[in-house]
């Protein structure tokens, strides 16, 4: 039996990251073809190749897609889960931390999706799927721990992802490309073992998440299952923000 993204190519941004790995490890077993892109130069299991990009640099971000098109003669899905954010209050935040954290969580996903829609254009499986979160939804997750709950600056930028997901599948649906995004709530990473308590005894599923949640869950998104899906932020959360 065929696997359902066989032979297909998809570049993961954030793909050393925790989330990143797992999503790499979703589509590969599925069949596709997954080039992980991060700052970090790692190695990354299932990966056919890890480039080394900064996404807040448009013009290393053309030359990746470009070579992964050249590459593989094909591109098929696009995920953008490179990220993250201090918790920074509202008034300590100043200029650099707000530019810095809307960057690396809106422009670099808006630099990626610029440069990969005219080959995913001509894909007959075009699909994106943003990760953006929870706190873009409800305004910040609240946390007990070393600086509280996540910080306005990675609010408004995965807020911004959310509007700009879904503007893309506005455009772009009659075109053959889907464009989604997941909500993750808190999830089991390396900064929630560092002291971060979420209060997640309370929630309607009361656990934390894992990666593999996450990792599911965009691999559906970019399977022909969900064919009829675009436009859609699917909260990953455990009942948070329902």
């Amino acid at each position: 039996m065929t696997e359902p993204l066989e032979g297909q190519v998809a570049i993961v941004t954030g793909g050393a990251g925790f989330i990143g790995r797992a999503i790499t490890q979703s589509l590969a077993k599925r069949g596709a073809r997954v080039v992980t892109v991060d700052l970090l130069d790692a190695e990354v299991e299932h990966a056919v190749r890890m480039l080394v990009c900064d996404v807040t640099d448009s013009a290393s971000v053309d030359r990746v897609v470009a070579r992964v098109q050249k590459e593989h003669n094909r591109l098929d899905i696009l995920v953008n889960c490179a990220g993250g954010g201090a918790r920074t209050g509202f008034v300590d935040l100043d200029d650099e931390t707000w530019f810095f954290e809307l960057n690396k969580n809106l422009t670099g996903a808006f630099f990626f999706m610029r440069a990969a829609l005219p080959h995913l254009l001509k894909s007959q499986f075009g699909s994106i799927v943003n990760v953006s979160s929870i706190s873009g939804i409800i305004g910040g997750l609240p946390a007990q721990g070393p600086e509280g709950r996540s910080g306005p600056a990675y609010a408004a930028a995965k807020a911004g992802l959310i509007g700009l997901t879904k503007w893309a599948a506005r455009e772009y649906g009659d075109q053959g490309v889907r464009v989604n995004a997941i909500a993750p709530g808190p999830v089991l990473t390396s900064a929630v073992m560092h002291g971060y308590d979420y209060g997640t005894a309370s929630y309607p599923i009361p656990r934390m998440g894992t990666p593999e949640d996450m990792a599911e869950t965009v691999a559906f998104l970019c399977s022909p299952v969900s064919g009829y899906i675009t436009g859609e932020v699917i909260k990953v959360a455990g009942g948070v923000g329902m």
